[in-house]
């Protein structure tokens, strides 16, 4: 991470150079800011998003489903729920279970395996 940020940096100075009057000076201390100094927009990253999915091929879904994917991932991988909560910074646990985990279908098949077995 501190190489990703010194290369952002080096980045931006380049750019002071580049733009010379014409950068904005005003947000030198912030990291994230476009080529010309300004700052970035909080949407930035959410429409930005579209643009990656696109030239991936991938299937438009929105930024905030990736939480969603997240907290199913790992219940199918085995972290506890409690962890995952943390993870994804909820207060509540309740709402980490209830409307950010999803069980996969291979989960489903496990626990349908599970009762079989129970019942004989």
């Amino acid at each position: 991470m501190e190489e990703e940020l010194l290369r952002e940096r080096e980045r931006q100075e380049e750019m002071k150079q580049v733009m010379r009057r014409a950068y904005n000076k005003e947000y030198e201390e912030y990291i994230c800011v476009d080529a010309v100094g300004n700052l970035i927009r909080p949407s930035y990253v959410t429409d930005h998003f579209q643009v990656i999915l696109k030239q991936n091929g991938l299937r438009r879904i929105r930024f905030h489903d990736l939480r969603h994917s997240t907290a199913s991932l790992l219940l199918s991988r085995g972290v506890p729920m409690k962890m995952i909560q943390d993870w994804l910074g909820h207060s509540d646990m309740g709402t980490t279970a209830n409307i950010y985990s999803h069980i996969d279908s291979e989960s489903k098949k496990a626990s349908a395996s599970v009762i079989g077995d129970a019942l004989g």
